[in-house]
């Protein structure tokens, strides 16, 4: 139960920290966390998933904004490809994050 509380927390906080790549970032963010994903590929990690995932998560950030700049934004299909690409994005950083962090023991419970 702890890990999935912490695998949420975590996928939760990558996924808001997506917000991050609005502006000129995005050109610095982006490729960076590609060829991370690349190098923890070839090193066969369950961290890469995470790598590759997080650009993705800009998708709900494009979604988000292009709602509330644009009337009608939520009917067209760059909304449901930019929502489709966010979900896969943190799909595949929960994914990543689950199969990287170690199983927890379970605690004992106290007779109080």
């Amino acid at each position: 139960m702890l890990k999935v509380i912490v695998v949420l927390i975590l996928t939760a906080l990558l996924a808001v920290s997506a917000l991050c790549m609005i502006g000129p970032q995005i050109m610095i963010i982006v490729p960076l966390a590609v060829v991370a994903g690349i190098v923890f590929a070839i090193l066969r990690s369950s961290v890469s998933l995470v790598c590759f995932g997080y650009p993705l998560t800009f998708g709900l950030v494009s979604a988000y904004v292009g709602f509330w700049e644009v009337a009608g934004y939520e009917w067209t299909v760059p909304f449901a490809i930019s929502v489709a690409l966010g979900v896969s994005g943190i799909g595949l950083i929960a994914a990543g994050l689950w199969k990287t962090l170690p199983a927890l023991p379970p605690q004992p419970v106290s007779d109080c």
